[in-house]
């Protein structure tokens, strides 16, 4: 998650959660194959081409023909070839969305709290790519993505980011707003690499993400370096990916570390640096059990965080994995149309505000009969009589999306703020650390002792970028605290 119960308005207006979703329709016409431009298209065309002159790749244009409108971007085509597992990262939508100097790439972080000086430009362009979701079916996610005017030495390593909590409404998508995550994203472009910031297959597009679906967002972000590598003419990348992650995108990092190996990663994934993770790997992850022990709590006493990851993460699982036209069954019937109509309309922190006018008690937020059967396969097991569809299909699903991280795949950067209520260190970090260590990974944890989730990544981004590029380069990394992690309180 990414916002605490102080209901930082600001920050929500920054990512641009107040925009309309877009609507209209426009047959895309030819498909692009992987990295493939037209024979009729190039820079006499009026489209941007991307391939150089004189054998040297440029980095700042794509190179496939990029001349969709905004609108037409979150919108599917009208036909797109057959689905195969060889059509994951294809680029079937693009947007030019400008340029920044590396003055204002400079100032932009900078206000951010990033130290590191920045020495390139920025151009900001915006796609639509193929993935698959969670459940094995084909899925679409768009992205945001920053080209660097001054790169780094070619070929060069590709940068995935992975966002936080923003909400399932389309307006909540963080490519709508060309200059999100300033601290996360920009300082990699602003130091000379091609990143990739993708939505999530589902959010400001046809569908609904699946929150907290560690396949279905591992997938967007994998296919994501995928789309990034068939985007740009050959020789701009090497094999290597370097991936980082705030709040729900450190989670996501982290399950796509688990996940490069059999699902593949078109490359090879170099780092999984996650900020302050949103990972589920328990049960009572982000209070599940505790709420379903404790209905008759205050939902004032709770925080926004805990209902609106109840709401989403339950929503998303009845819409993609049961029945979109049912999605709300895990509500209470008397406020489900509710609770459904702020889901698909409001962004993380007015959602969390109508949860909490709304919803006095914890257990105004979950159908009674499907929470006491979740709850007595959790306590009972599945053999228990309580245990009863669709809480066991539920439950089910919950055991299954725990991942096992790769003891051979990325070295992980764990950074973490003590200060942190959102995913505090002791009942969230220190249990995802010691899930790591079980799997067989020694992560590098970073404590940042005085670090909210939300000063987690400016505090902490240019050790990051500094640690990055040392495992890029294959060179010792820089140390940071470790000092100060509680034990683990499921």
């Amino acid at each position: 998650m990414r916002f605490s119960a102080g209901a930082r308005v600001a920050a929500l207006t920054l990512i641009g959660c107040s925009n309309a979703p877009p609507t209209g329709v426009r047959d895309a016409g030819v498909v692009l194959d992987a990295g493939q431009v037209p024979p009729d298209a190039g820079a006499d065309a009026g489209v941007d081409a991307g391939w150089p002159d004189a054998g040297i790749p440029r980095t700042d244009v794509p190179g496939v023909v990029c001349a969709d409108t905004p609108t037409d971007l979150y919108v599917a085509p009208l036909t797109l070839p057959a689905w195969t597992p060889a059509r994951r990262g294809d680029v079937v939508r693009c947007v030019n969305d400008g340029a920044l100097t590396a003055q204002e790439v400079q100032f932009l972080v900078g206000d951010a709290g990033v130290a590191t000086p920045m020495t390139s430009g920025v151009s900001l362009y915006r796609i639509a790519f193929r993935t698959e979701r969670g459940d094995g079916t084909p899925g679409i996610s768009t992205a945001r993505v920053l080209l660097p005017q001054a790169p780094q030495p070619l070929p060069m390593p590709l940068v995935l980011i992975g966002h936080p909590t923003e909400g399932i409404a389309d307006s909540c998508a963080p490519s709508l707003n060309p200059t999100a995550y300033p601290s996360l994203s920009f300082p990699w472009a602003g130091l000379g690499y091609a990143v990739i910031v993708p939505d999530y297959a589902g959010l400001g597009n046809e569908g609904t993400q699946g929150y907290l679906d560690n396949r279905d967002q591992a997938y967007s972000l994998l296919d994501g370096a995928r789309a990034l590598r068939k985007l740009m003419p050959s020789g701009v990348f090497t094999a290597g990916i370097l991936a980082a992650g705030w709040s729900q995108g450190g989670g996501a990092v982290l399950s796509a570390q688990a996940l490069a190996a059999s699902y593949g990663a078109d490359g090879t994934l170099l780092t999984a640096i996650a900020f302050a993770p949103e990972w589920p790997t328990r049960m009572n992850s982000f209070g599940l059990v505790n709420q379903l022990q404790n209905p008759t709590e205050l939902t004032i006493l709770t925080g926004i965080d805990e209902d609106v990851v109840s709401v989403m993460r339950t929503y998303a699982y009845f819409y993609n994995r049961v029945d979109p036209n049912d999605a709300g069954q895990g509500f209470p019937p008397a406020a489900a149309a509710g609770i459904v109509g702020a889901i698909n309309s409001l962004c993380e922190i007015a959602l969390g505000g109508y949860l909490q006018a709304t919803a006095v008690h914890v257990g105004d937020i979950t159908n009674p009969s499907f929470g006491a059967a979740l709850l007595a396969c959790i306590e009972a097991g599945p053999a228990d009589s309580g245990c009863v569809d669709p809480g066991r299909t539920y439950f089910d699903f919950l055991q299954g999306n725990v991942l096992s991280a790769d003891p051979h795949g990325a070295p992980v950067l764990y950074v973490q703020g003590l200060s942190d209520i959102i995913m505090p260190p002791a009942s969230e970090a220190a249990c995802n650390i010691q899930k790591l260590q079980s799997d067989g990974v020694n992560p590098q944890v970073c404590l940042d002792s005085t670090a909210d989730h939300l000063s987690v990544v400016p505090r902490n981004i240019d050790f990051a970028l500094r640690w990055a590029r040392a495992v890029a380069a294959g060179q010792p990394t820089p140390v940071c605290s470790s000092v100060g992690l509680p034990a683990c309180t499921p």
